[in-house]
This record gives structure tokens, C-alpha cells and sequence, in this order.
């Protein structure tokens, strides 16, 4: 049984039909296409460029914030691109992959496994793929436990509450559950699962002892610490899982070649130096971005399908 916490009746059937999506290879959410469908903006396939670009995120921060803070963000890539952009925070990582295939979103920065998903469901494709601070272009997940829990090994798990991100969460779910089976865990009986629909939803559901153990990106808890100067002194790093590929900047599959090249280079100069690369830095923790293909990403495809989850039904 999957544990959740009081919130919206639209975040819970978000959630919901994620994992319906994930584990039983249904249609995209209906949550996200209410979403959608609300939305003001109608988007053509034909973008052209002049049109407005829609530049899509997802909840690395806490949402309310982050829409306030990709403003900036989206001014110098108007002042770059040329025309304007319009930022869209959605409510989980499957409204992205619905808003890529809807055309409701140009282009995204996405977690691995988000993309996977878009290019499988709706032909998404990877133009870029950003960098850590170390100038890698990989990353990993941490299993965070408090210091005073009496949790020293992976095994002390058993039974216990597990704050997870969301079920498409390359670093919040699937890698972090893909490490426990392999150490031997059914993972939906051997302990709770409690998605919380954001990385810092998880470590605050971790502080608050909510939960037992929680599953972030590596280097999550910076962006917390002045929010919880405790969250350092208070939790530690249980296990590591192997290292996942890095946050995709994905397109749409028709939008305009000329558009695409654009943003490449714009992402690729501006993002990576200066006043662009500070904001992005301090906006979801990345520091620049280098080419990609698909195929970089054929790792996660197989954790995929170590967890059975199915990318390829309809």
C-alpha cells in the first residue's frame, strides 16, 4: 500500500495515474490533460519565430517558488532566442511528457526518465543534456536517513516509510528502487512507499519524521539549507545508487529546426558562462550543458525494465 500525504484532490489523481501510467502502460494522466486543457495558450504545431516559446519544468523546488524564480529566466532567453519565452512549471513529471506531446510545451528540461518517456510516447528528442558542478554530465541518488534513527544499514529499511519523489523520478524512485530490489527488497511489500511530488517534499517529510528514509538527487540538501540549517547536522547518506544520466533539454518532434538551433546555442554559450549559468546554477543546481543523443540515455531504458516498467505499451 502506497502512503500518502493530505493534499489536493488533483495532486492525488496526478499521482495516481502516474503510476497507473508506469506500471500498467495505460494513456497519459488525466489530471495533467485537465491541466492542459485549462491552460490559455493554444499552440500550433507550426511554431514559428516569432510565435511565444514554452519552456517546460518540473518540481525540483518547491512549486510556488519556482515559478517566481524562472522569471529571470525567462527573460534572458527571450533576449537570446529572440522571441519570447514563457516559462510552465507543471504539477509532476508526466504533465511534462503529456505538455511535449500536446504541443502546450516547446521544449523542456527534464529528469531521464521523463525524457524516455516523451520520446517513447510522443517523439521527443534530446538536444542537450546539462552538467553537475564537477562538469559531469551524470549524476546519482542518495538514501537519506536521519542521525538519530538507528538506520545503519540498508537493510534496517525493512518495514520502515520511505518518502520518495514521484514514480517517474529517475534519482526520487525508480534508481533508489531499483538499487533496493536488487539488494534483495520487494518493493511493495518490504516497506511504505510515500511520493511526495517534489525532492524537497521528500527531505522535509525526512526532518519532520514523517518518513524514514527519503530518496533525492545527490547534493539535494543545499538547496534546503537555508530553509533548514539543521537538514546537514541532522540526516546522512545511507547508499548511493549507480550513476544515472543527467537532466535533458528535449523538443518537441516538429518543432522548427531553425528554433532548435537557437536554443542550442543559446544553451549552450549562455548557460554555461556568466550571468546565464548562475541563474540556471542556482535554479535547479546545474552547471551547463554539452551535445547528446538519445542514446545516451539507453541506461535508463534498462533500470526500466528492471523495475518493469513499460515504455513500449500503448
Amino acid at each position: 500500500m502506497h502512503r500518502f500525504e493530505k493534499r489536493t484532490l488533483s495532486r492525488v489523481m496526478a499521482i495516481l495515474i502516474a503510476v497507473m501510467i508506469l506500471v500498467s502502460g495505460f494513456g497519459l494522466g488525466l489530471a495533467s490533460l485537465i491541466r492542459f486543457w485549462q491552460a490559455e495558450r493554444k499552440v500550433s504545431a507550426e511554431t514559428s519565430e516569432t510565435d511565444e516559446l514554452v519552456l517546460g519544468f518540473v518540481p525540483l523546488l518547491e512549486q510556488e517558488k519556482l515559478i517566481e524564480s524562472v522569471e529571470p529566466l525567462s527573460k534572458l532567453l527571450s533576449d537570446r532566442v529572440g522571441q519570447p519565452v514563457k516559462a510552465f512549471t507543471a504539477s509532476s513529471y508526466v504533465a511534462v511528457v503529456e505538455a511535449l506531446g500536446s504541443g502546450q510545451v516547446d521544449f523542456a528540461l527534464i529528469p531521464p526518465l521523463a525524457y524516455v518517456l516523451a520520446h517513447q510516447e510522443n517523439g521527443a528528442e534530446v538536444i542537450l543534456k546539462a552538467l553537475n558542478k564537477k562538469g559531469k554530465s551524470s549524476y546519482r541518488s542518495e538514501i537519506l536517513v536521519r542521525k538519530d534513527s538507528g538506520i545503519e544499514d540498508v537493510k534496517d529499511l525493512k518495514g520502515k516509510i520511505i518518502a520518495f519523489v514521484d514514480p517517474s523520478s529517475s534519482s526520487g524512485y525508480v534508481y533508489p528502487a531499483a538499487f533496493l530490489k536488487q539488494k534483495g527488497f520487494d518493493i511493495d511489500k518490504d516497506f511504505d512507499s510515500n511520493f511526495t511530488g517534489g525532492h524537497d517534499k521528500a527531505l522535509q517529510s525526512l526532518l519532520l519524521e514523517d518518513a524514514d528514509a527519503a530518496c533525492v538527487y545527490d547534493d539535494a540538501r543545499l538547496k534546503l539549507k537555508e530553509e533548514f540549517p539543521q537538514i546537514m547536522d541532522e540526516t546522512e547518506v545511507l547508499a548511493y545508487t549507480e550513476d544515472i544520466p543527467f537532466i535533458a533539454l528535449a523538443v518537441r518532434k516538429d518543432l522548427d529546426p531553425k528554433i532548435i538551433a537557437k536554443l542550442k546555442k543559446t544553451f549552450l554559450k549562455d548557460f554555461s558562462s556568466g550571468e546565464g549559468k548562475e541563474l540556471i546554477a542556482d535554479l535547479f543546481n546545474l552547471h551547463g550543458f554539452t551535445e547528446a543523443e538519445d542514446e545516451d540515455y539507453d541506461a535508463i531504458r534498462k533500470v526500466a525494465k528492471l523495475m518493469d516498467i513499460k515504455l513500449d505499451e500503448e
